[in-house]
Protein backbone atom coordinates (compact mmCIF):
# COMPACT_ATOMS: atom_id res chain seq x y z
CA UNK A 1 0.00 0.00 0.00
CA UNK A 2 1.22 3.72 -0.91
CA UNK A 3 1.56 5.70 2.24
CA UNK A 4 1.00 8.91 0.59
CA UNK A 5 -0.66 10.58 -2.58
CA UNK A 6 0.96 13.18 -4.92
CA UNK A 7 -0.21 16.10 -6.99
CA UNK A 8 -0.36 13.74 -9.83
CA UNK A 9 -2.22 11.07 -8.16
CA UNK A 10 -5.77 10.16 -9.05
CA UNK A 11 -7.01 10.31 -5.68
CA UNK A 12 -9.96 12.99 -4.99
CA UNK A 13 -13.75 12.12 -6.14
CA UNK A 14 -14.78 15.31 -7.85
CA UNK A 15 -18.18 15.18 -6.58
CA UNK A 16 -16.58 15.42 -3.09
CA UNK A 17 -14.02 18.29 -1.83
CA UNK A 18 -13.99 19.99 -5.34
CA UNK A 19 -18.46 19.88 -5.29
CA UNK A 20 -18.31 23.44 -2.52
CA UNK A 21 -16.14 25.25 -5.11
CA UNK A 22 -17.95 24.37 -7.98
CA UNK A 23 -21.14 24.82 -6.77
CA UNK A 24 -20.25 28.38 -4.73
CA UNK A 25 -19.31 29.32 -8.88
CA UNK A 26 -22.40 27.56 -10.02
CA UNK A 27 -24.74 29.87 -7.40
CA UNK A 28 -23.44 32.58 -9.33
CA UNK A 29 -24.27 32.11 -12.51
CA UNK A 30 -20.90 31.44 -13.19
CA UNK A 31 -20.25 29.63 -17.03
CA UNK A 32 -19.03 25.67 -16.32
CA UNK A 33 -17.06 25.92 -19.08
CA UNK A 34 -15.20 28.86 -17.46
CA UNK A 35 -15.03 27.76 -14.45
CA UNK A 36 -13.49 24.03 -15.32
CA UNK A 37 -10.82 25.77 -18.07
CA UNK A 38 -8.18 23.66 -18.31
CA UNK A 39 -8.45 21.69 -15.30
CA UNK A 40 -9.34 18.52 -17.13
CA UNK A 41 -12.85 18.67 -15.46
CA UNK A 42 -16.00 18.41 -17.46
CA UNK A 43 -19.18 19.21 -16.24
CA UNK A 44 -20.96 15.65 -17.34
CA UNK A 45 -18.10 13.67 -15.44
CA UNK A 46 -18.48 16.15 -12.30
CA UNK A 47 -22.30 15.17 -12.42
CA UNK A 48 -21.81 11.43 -12.79
CA UNK A 49 -20.44 10.93 -9.43
CA UNK A 50 -17.41 9.23 -10.94
CA UNK A 51 -14.60 11.39 -11.51
CA UNK A 52 -11.41 10.57 -9.88
CA UNK A 53 -9.35 13.92 -10.14
CA UNK A 54 -5.51 14.77 -9.40
CA UNK A 55 -4.45 17.12 -6.57
CA UNK A 56 -3.23 19.35 -9.56
CA UNK A 57 -6.61 19.81 -11.35
CA UNK A 58 -7.71 21.05 -7.64
CA UNK A 59 -5.06 23.43 -7.61
CA UNK A 60 -6.12 24.55 -11.28
CA UNK A 61 -10.01 24.53 -9.93
CA UNK A 62 -8.49 26.86 -7.19
CA UNK A 63 -7.07 29.29 -9.10
CA UNK A 64 -10.04 30.08 -11.87
CA UNK A 65 -12.02 30.49 -8.69
CA UNK A 66 -9.76 32.67 -7.22
CA UNK A 67 -9.41 34.74 -10.94
CA UNK A 68 -13.21 34.57 -11.88
CA UNK A 69 -14.51 35.47 -8.11
CA UNK A 70 -11.90 37.64 -6.43
CA UNK A 71 -14.62 38.74 -3.63
CA UNK A 72 -12.79 38.85 -0.55
CA UNK A 73 -15.70 36.66 0.90
CA UNK A 74 -15.22 33.51 -1.95
CA UNK A 75 -13.03 31.45 0.53
CA UNK A 76 -15.17 31.91 3.75
CA UNK A 77 -18.40 31.29 1.45
CA UNK A 78 -16.86 27.87 -0.19
CA UNK A 79 -15.66 26.40 3.75
CA UNK A 80 -19.50 27.34 4.95
CA UNK A 81 -20.50 24.98 2.05
CA UNK A 82 -17.68 22.33 2.45
CA UNK A 83 -19.39 19.97 5.54
CA UNK A 84 -21.28 17.87 6.18
CA UNK A 85 -20.78 17.96 1.99
CA UNK A 86 -21.05 14.58 -0.29
CA UNK A 87 -18.17 12.63 1.71
CA UNK A 88 -20.49 9.20 2.15
CA UNK A 89 -20.25 7.61 5.93
CA UNK A 90 -17.35 10.20 6.15
CA UNK A 91 -20.06 12.92 6.49
CA UNK A 92 -22.55 11.57 8.82
CA UNK A 93 -19.92 10.75 11.07
CA UNK A 94 -18.84 14.32 11.79
CA UNK A 95 -22.63 15.27 11.88
CA UNK A 96 -23.32 12.34 14.32
CA UNK A 97 -20.29 13.05 16.10
CA UNK A 98 -20.83 12.46 19.87
CA UNK A 99 -18.78 15.97 20.79
CA UNK A 100 -16.29 18.31 18.49
CA UNK A 101 -13.02 16.27 19.35
CA UNK A 102 -14.57 12.93 18.03
CA UNK A 103 -15.53 14.94 14.91
CA UNK A 104 -12.12 16.49 14.38
CA UNK A 105 -10.37 13.10 15.09
CA UNK A 106 -12.57 12.03 12.06
CA UNK A 107 -11.30 15.19 10.27
CA UNK A 108 -7.87 14.57 10.60
CA UNK A 109 -7.82 10.52 9.97
CA UNK A 110 -9.52 10.58 6.84
CA UNK A 111 -8.28 14.04 5.75
CA UNK A 112 -7.37 12.47 2.33
CA UNK A 113 -10.98 12.84 1.72
CA UNK A 114 -12.38 15.63 3.14
CA UNK A 115 -9.12 17.77 2.81
CA UNK A 116 -6.70 16.60 0.47
CA UNK A 117 -5.27 19.77 0.03
CA UNK A 118 -4.75 20.51 3.55
CA UNK A 119 -3.16 18.65 6.05
CA UNK A 120 -4.78 19.00 9.84
CA UNK A 121 -3.13 18.44 12.50
CA UNK A 122 -4.99 17.45 16.40
CA UNK A 123 -3.03 18.38 19.26
CA UNK A 124 -4.25 18.62 23.10
CA UNK A 125 -3.17 19.77 26.52
CA UNK A 126 -5.24 19.73 29.97
CA UNK A 127 -7.02 23.08 28.87
CA UNK A 128 -6.91 23.24 24.78
CA UNK A 129 -7.81 21.35 21.51
CA UNK A 130 -5.56 22.69 18.78
CA UNK A 131 -6.14 22.23 15.54
CA UNK A 132 -2.86 23.42 13.06
CA UNK A 133 -3.31 23.34 9.43
CA UNK A 134 -0.16 22.30 6.93
CA UNK A 135 0.90 21.98 3.39
CA UNK A 136 -0.62 18.35 2.60
CA UNK A 137 0.35 17.61 -1.20
CA UNK A 138 2.52 20.72 -2.80
CA UNK A 139 3.67 24.01 -1.43
CA UNK A 140 1.41 26.10 -3.31
CA UNK A 141 0.21 30.03 -4.15
CA UNK A 142 -3.67 28.65 -2.86
CA UNK A 143 -2.41 27.99 0.64
CA UNK A 144 -4.36 31.43 2.15
CA UNK A 145 -7.81 30.36 0.42
CA UNK A 146 -7.41 27.40 1.48
CA UNK A 147 -6.64 27.89 5.26
CA UNK A 148 -9.72 30.56 5.12
CA UNK A 149 -11.85 27.73 3.26
CA UNK A 150 -10.91 24.96 5.52
CA UNK A 151 -10.62 26.96 9.01
CA UNK A 152 -14.51 28.72 7.88
CA UNK A 153 -15.12 24.87 6.97
CA UNK A 154 -14.71 23.83 10.82
CA UNK A 155 -16.44 27.17 12.63
CA UNK A 156 -19.27 26.30 10.52
CA UNK A 157 -19.04 22.09 11.59
CA UNK A 158 -19.06 23.07 14.98
CA UNK A 159 -22.10 25.98 14.74
CA UNK A 160 -23.77 22.35 13.14
CA UNK A 161 -23.31 20.29 15.77
CA UNK A 162 -24.00 22.71 18.91
CA UNK A 163 -26.12 25.06 17.15
CA UNK A 164 -24.35 28.14 18.61
CA UNK A 165 -21.20 29.48 18.09
CA UNK A 166 -17.91 28.34 19.94
CA UNK A 167 -15.43 30.95 21.38
CA UNK A 168 -12.80 29.60 18.81
CA UNK A 169 -9.59 31.45 18.45
CA UNK A 170 -7.34 31.75 15.01
CA UNK A 171 -3.76 32.48 14.67
CA UNK A 172 -2.52 33.30 11.48
CA UNK A 173 1.01 33.73 9.85
CA UNK A 174 0.81 37.33 8.47
CA UNK A 175 -1.14 39.91 8.28
CA UNK A 176 -5.10 40.33 7.59
CA UNK A 177 -5.88 40.80 3.87
CA UNK A 178 -9.34 41.54 4.83
CA UNK A 179 -10.15 41.71 8.17
CA UNK A 180 -13.86 42.24 7.97
CA UNK A 181 -14.37 39.24 6.62
CA UNK A 182 -12.67 37.42 9.55
CA UNK A 183 -14.60 39.54 11.96
CA UNK A 184 -17.66 38.23 10.10
CA UNK A 185 -17.00 34.55 9.59
CA UNK A 186 -15.25 33.73 12.42
CA UNK A 187 -15.86 36.56 15.28
CA UNK A 188 -13.22 38.74 17.23
CA UNK A 189 -10.90 36.56 17.99
CA UNK A 190 -8.20 36.21 15.62
CA UNK A 191 -4.97 37.29 16.00
CA UNK A 192 -2.01 38.02 12.91
CA UNK A 193 1.21 37.53 12.75
CA UNK A 194 1.94 34.22 14.94
CA UNK A 195 4.03 32.80 12.17
CA UNK A 196 1.74 29.33 12.51
CA UNK A 197 -1.99 28.29 11.34
CA UNK A 198 -4.22 26.74 13.93
CA UNK A 199 -7.60 27.40 15.80
CA UNK A 200 -7.53 26.63 19.65
CA UNK A 201 -11.13 25.90 21.97
CA UNK A 202 -11.00 25.13 25.41
CA UNK A 203 -10.81 21.29 25.66
CA UNK A 204 -13.76 21.31 28.20
CA UNK A 205 -16.15 22.79 25.38
CA UNK A 206 -14.38 20.44 22.82
CA UNK A 207 -15.64 17.31 24.50
CA UNK A 208 -19.48 18.44 25.63
CA UNK A 209 -22.06 15.92 23.85
CA UNK A 210 -23.50 17.09 21.22
CA UNK A 211 -27.44 17.29 21.07
CA UNK A 212 -28.34 15.50 18.44
CA UNK A 213 -25.66 13.10 17.75
CA UNK A 214 -26.46 9.14 17.28
CA UNK A 215 -24.07 7.24 18.73
CA UNK A 216 -24.77 4.33 16.86
CA UNK A 217 -24.90 6.05 13.10
CA UNK A 218 -21.29 7.69 14.25
CA UNK A 219 -19.95 4.01 14.76
CA UNK A 220 -21.60 2.59 11.74
CA UNK A 221 -20.08 5.43 9.68
CA UNK A 222 -16.64 5.08 11.18
CA UNK A 223 -15.98 1.66 10.48
CA UNK A 224 -17.44 2.16 6.81
CA UNK A 225 -14.79 4.54 6.87
CA UNK A 226 -11.83 2.26 7.37
CA UNK A 227 -13.16 -0.23 5.10
CA UNK A 228 -13.22 1.91 2.43
CA UNK A 229 -9.75 3.69 3.04
CA UNK A 230 -7.99 0.54 4.56
CA UNK A 231 -5.77 0.48 1.48
CA UNK A 232 -5.77 4.44 0.51
CA UNK A 233 -2.67 6.57 1.22
CA UNK A 234 -3.69 8.95 3.94
CA UNK A 235 -1.86 11.80 3.46
CA UNK A 236 -0.53 13.94 0.84
CA UNK A 237 3.59 13.92 0.15
CA UNK A 238 4.59 16.93 1.67
CA UNK A 239 2.79 16.09 5.08
CA UNK A 240 4.13 12.44 5.00
CA UNK A 241 7.59 14.40 4.66
CA UNK A 242 7.03 16.63 7.61
CA UNK A 243 5.45 14.22 9.73
CA UNK A 244 8.58 12.02 9.29
CA UNK A 245 10.56 14.66 10.06
CA UNK A 246 8.59 15.57 13.17
CA UNK A 247 8.98 11.89 14.28
CA UNK A 248 12.50 11.97 13.39
CA UNK A 249 13.42 15.06 16.00
CA UNK A 250 15.61 15.21 18.13
CA UNK A 251 17.19 12.08 16.30
CA UNK A 252 19.18 13.56 13.38
CA UNK A 253 17.25 14.37 10.09
CA UNK A 254 19.52 14.82 6.56
CA UNK A 255 18.31 14.09 2.77
CA UNK A 256 20.01 10.83 2.90
CA UNK A 257 18.61 9.33 5.91
CA UNK A 258 14.83 10.98 5.16
CA UNK A 259 15.60 8.57 1.78
CA UNK A 260 16.46 5.44 3.49
CA UNK A 261 13.52 5.62 5.73
CA UNK A 262 11.14 5.83 2.66
CA UNK A 263 13.20 3.21 0.63
CA UNK A 264 14.37 5.23 -2.54
CA UNK A 265 17.70 7.13 -3.17
CA UNK A 266 18.74 10.68 -2.42
CA UNK A 267 18.00 11.38 -6.10
CA UNK A 268 14.40 10.18 -6.26
CA UNK A 269 13.53 12.44 -3.26
CA UNK A 270 15.24 15.15 -4.15
CA UNK A 271 13.02 14.90 -7.61
CA UNK A 272 9.91 14.26 -5.57
CA UNK A 273 9.97 17.06 -3.64
CA UNK A 274 11.01 19.08 -6.62
CA UNK A 275 7.83 17.72 -8.16
CA UNK A 276 6.09 19.32 -5.48
CA UNK A 277 7.60 22.89 -5.65
CA UNK A 278 9.59 22.17 -2.29
CA UNK A 279 12.82 20.98 -1.51
CA UNK A 280 14.56 19.08 1.81
CA UNK A 281 15.56 22.13 3.44
CA UNK A 282 12.45 24.04 3.04
CA UNK A 283 10.81 21.34 4.87
CA UNK A 284 13.56 20.53 7.46
CA UNK A 285 13.31 24.42 8.76
CA UNK A 286 9.75 24.50 8.48
CA UNK A 287 9.14 21.70 10.96
CA UNK A 288 12.17 23.18 13.58
CA UNK A 289 10.46 26.29 13.34
CA UNK A 290 6.82 24.63 13.90
CA UNK A 291 8.21 23.11 16.93
CA UNK A 292 10.14 25.58 18.01
CA UNK A 293 6.81 27.58 18.23
CA UNK A 294 5.37 25.09 19.80
CA UNK A 295 7.77 24.26 22.43
CA UNK A 296 8.38 28.15 22.94
CA UNK A 297 4.78 29.13 23.46
CA UNK A 298 3.03 25.87 24.61
CA UNK A 299 5.89 24.21 26.71
CA UNK A 300 7.85 27.45 27.63
CA UNK A 301 11.04 25.36 27.03
CA UNK A 302 14.13 27.51 27.28
CA UNK A 303 16.09 28.41 24.02
CA UNK A 304 18.70 26.24 24.95
CA UNK A 305 16.78 23.42 25.38
CA UNK A 306 15.07 24.15 22.13
CA UNK A 307 18.69 24.48 20.47
CA UNK A 308 19.54 21.87 21.95
CA UNK A 309 16.38 19.30 20.71
CA UNK A 310 17.04 21.01 17.01
CA UNK A 311 20.57 19.99 16.53
CA UNK A 312 21.44 23.64 17.07
CA UNK A 313 25.01 24.28 18.31
CA UNK A 314 24.10 26.99 20.78
CA UNK A 315 21.34 29.21 21.56
CA UNK A 316 22.88 32.15 19.13
CA UNK A 317 22.32 30.04 16.19
CA UNK A 318 19.04 29.21 17.39
CA UNK A 319 18.14 32.81 17.43
CA UNK A 320 19.52 33.51 14.11
CA UNK A 321 18.13 30.74 12.57
CA UNK A 322 14.45 31.81 14.04
CA UNK A 323 14.86 35.29 13.36
CA UNK A 324 15.19 34.01 9.42
CA UNK A 325 12.66 31.60 9.54
CA UNK A 326 9.96 34.38 11.16
CA UNK A 327 11.38 37.54 11.40
CA UNK A 328 11.34 37.81 14.89
CA UNK A 329 13.59 36.53 17.71
CA UNK A 330 11.82 33.95 20.10
CA UNK A 331 12.01 36.65 22.52
CA UNK A 332 9.41 38.36 20.77
CA UNK A 333 7.18 35.67 20.69
CA UNK A 334 3.36 35.84 22.92
CA UNK A 335 2.88 33.01 24.77
CA UNK A 336 -1.13 33.24 23.72
CA UNK A 337 -0.64 30.19 21.06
Amino acid sequence: MTLWYENDTPCIAAHEFPAALIDLACSRDLEPDRLLRGTGIFMADFLSASLIIKPVQCYALLRNIQRLMPASDTAFLAGHRLFPGNFGPASTALTQASHLLDALQTLENYSALLSPLLQPRLSLDSDFVYLYWQESCEASDQGAFLRDMLMTAITSLSRQLYQQSLPWEYFLPGELTHPEQYSVNWGPRVYSKRHITAMRLPRELATQNTPMATTSAATIAKRQCEVLFKDKPSEGFISHIDQRIRRSIPGHVSLESLAQALEVSPATLKRKLKKHHTHFQQRYDNVRKELAIEWLTRQELSVEDIAARLHFHDSRNLRRAFKRWTGVLPSALSASV
